[in-house]
């Protein structure tokens, strides 16, 4: 008789456990919450202080990460055009042509026009879909452009990166061109002040205004921090910010940490107005970076990724693996740190399904639904992850369960190694690093719908527990002569190479037969040459539709 109720107690124990399981994971769509996604532009996984540095201060967004949940092993695709490819479309680049560089401000071409992306699935389900801040996915024509897929509006710059007071773009080719819209119009009215202040502004001016009772909110904040500007002195802030910086001795290092103030800033005046406009508490709130920072090389900004080797631009962790910081009221669990694997591409089938759009069933996506992740920390039901594989640079970048897999390199293995390991110069205010996190807008305005107490202990163990530590140089790597295998899990930084170890010689087989199945139904890299008709010059010196622009000056008065 015991033995039966035991196992009839348990039996009910079970299903009762089941239907918690079952129900914390889901969500009423009928209630669209409103969307905020703010993208950082090559911000260093390293140069958030959440992450366990003193040099450069982010309280707001440590406030965010502390309030939501942090994602601690959030991947995206190495580059700029590839991951806001990869966001909008849920597809790996791989599989839409998307792979290979980025979209050149003189290149003609987009992400393909039949892709059904991410504010078209919303807007069709009653959304007021907006971006401000930077497109980067083509404009060669018109149709390419926002407000031609599925955006109500758009603020912003359409290329690559602009000068942060003049909103030009200019390239080592074309003289500098102006690079800032409002809709389809040129837009000067705040050139002359600091354009992530601007994106920041214009953002809160689109919350405040904003109607609820004619459809929920998606607002896509592509930022243009911390991304170097033109290349005749990309780097540049405020002398307000650069105030806050003068612990760090290397000029360009300092610069940087200016901007990254700027980018920091803007998440909280952002938080801080849907707050003021009585939205926030059914906001989804989202923050990562496309891609890693380039320490180095081309644009490069002195930006960190240490201790995680590679940077921007390369087939390593440093280039690919970041944080995103999620907030919502509806997550079930909050205030932790997660390690579950995430990709880039899971946005899009998350969050079309939670505007209640049916998009993520309608098309072939290899973004997966991560609510449960989000909002139970139940484990990824992810198994297997591209980072890229691009046929021109020659390399291939891949995660399968426990494993990386990388053969071959970008510019001849120059980024490579660990970069980014700065001095450390701490900011005087670091010894205060809680109260500052505790007292940031970011903070005042969530903390009121946290689901438990935070204290500034609580803070410190959190910023813990998001810290990377590596485990120790072991087997050396190079990728030109041949493959390198790591167990990702535990050593993230890439140092021991177990490629030749006899012990790993079926999963490398595995590996490289399930890379082979990839790469035969890829898509190829869907460049195209560069257009001189795209020169500025040739339309008033702005950066334009320039297949489209019948009016613009023949070109034999040029060449």
């Amino acid at each position: 008789m015991f033995h039966k109720d035991f196992l009839l107690s348990f039996f009910l124990l079970f299903l009762i456990t089941l239907f918690h399981f079952v129900m914390c994971c889901e969500r009423d769509n009928q209630n669209q919450p409103n969307i905020v996604v703010l993208l950082a532009d090559d911000f260093g996984s390293h140069d958030m202080s959440l992450r366990g540095s003193n040099q450069i201060l982010t309280p707001n967004i440590d406030a965010l990460g502390c309030q939501g949940v942090i994602f601690n092993r959030h991947y995206t695709a190495p580059l700029c055009t590839p991951s806001r490819s990869a966001f909008l479309s849920g597809k790996y680049p791989i599989n839409n042509g998307m792979q290979h560089s980025v979209i050149l401000a003189n290149e003609p071409r987009s992400l393909p026009l039949d892709e059904e992306i991410l504010s078209q699935c919303l807007q069709d389900v009653g959304y007021k879909t907006h971006i401000v801040g930077k497109w980067h996915l083509g404009f060669a024509r018109k149709t390419f452009t926002p407000t031609y897929r599925g955006f109500d509006s758009h603020i912003g710059n359409l290329g690559p990166y602009i000068d942060y007071w003049a909103f030009t773009q200019q390239t080592s080719y074309y003289p500098a061109g102006f690079d800032f819209r409002y809709n389809m119009d040129v837009y000067r009215n705040r050139s002359d002040e600091y354009a992530t202040d601007v994106v920041t502004y214009e953002a809160t001016n689109i919350i405040m205004n904003h109607n609820q009772s004619n459809g929920p909110l998606f607002l896509y904040i592509p930022q243009v921090a911390t991304h170097s500007g033109n290349t005749n002195g990309g780097l540049q802030a405020t002398p307000d910010d650069l105030a806050t910086v003068t612990h760090i001795q290397d000029p360009d290092r300092r610069t940087y940490a200016a901007m990254v103030k700027a980018l920091d800033r803007s998440i909280g005046k952002i938080i801080t107005a849907l707050s003021d406009k009585g939205i926030l508490e059914n906001t989804f709130f989202l923050f990562f970076s496309d891609n890693g920072a380039p320490t180095a090389g081309q644009l490069h900004t002195k930006g960190s990724n240490y201790p995680l080797r590679g940077q921007k631009d390369s087939p390593w962790e440093g280039a690919v693996r970041g944080v995103a910081l999620a907030w919502s009221t509806d997550f079930e669990e909050r205030h932790y740190v997660s390690d579950n694997l995430l990709h880039i591409t899971d946005w899009y089938p998350t969050l079309t399904k939670l505007g209640g759009s049916t998009c993520y069933t309608d098309n072939i996506i290899d973004g997966i639904d991560i609510w449960a992740t989000l909002s139970c920390n139940n484990p990824s039901t992810r198994t297997e992850m591209v980072n890229n594989i691009d046929p021109v640079d020659n390399y291939v970048s891949y995660q399968y369960n426990e494993y990386k897999y990388i053969v071959g390199t970008t510019w001849g293995g120059s980024y490579d190694t660990w970069l980014g390991n700065m001095p450390y110069e701490d900011d005087p205010q670091s010894s205060n690093y809680a109260q500052l996190v505790m007292q940031s807008d970011a903070w005042l305005a969530l903390n009121p719908y946290a689901s438990t107490t935070l204290t500034a202990t609580d803070v410190l163990n959190i910023r813990a527990d998001t810290e990377i530590v590596c485990q120790g140089q072991g087997v050396s790597c190079n990728p030109q002569q041949g493959p390198c295998l790591f167990r990702i899990y535990e050593d993230p930084c890439e140092e021991n190479n177990l490629a030749s170890d006899p012990a790993y010689s079926a999963i490398k087989t595995t590996i490289e037969s399930r890379l082979g199945s990839i790469m035969s139904t890829m898509v190829q890299p869907n460049n195209v040459h560069t257009d001189r008709n795209a020169n500025p010059a040739f339309h008033n010196y702005i950066w334009t539709w320039w297949l489209d622009d019948t009016s613009s000056q023949s070109l034999s008065n040029f060449f």
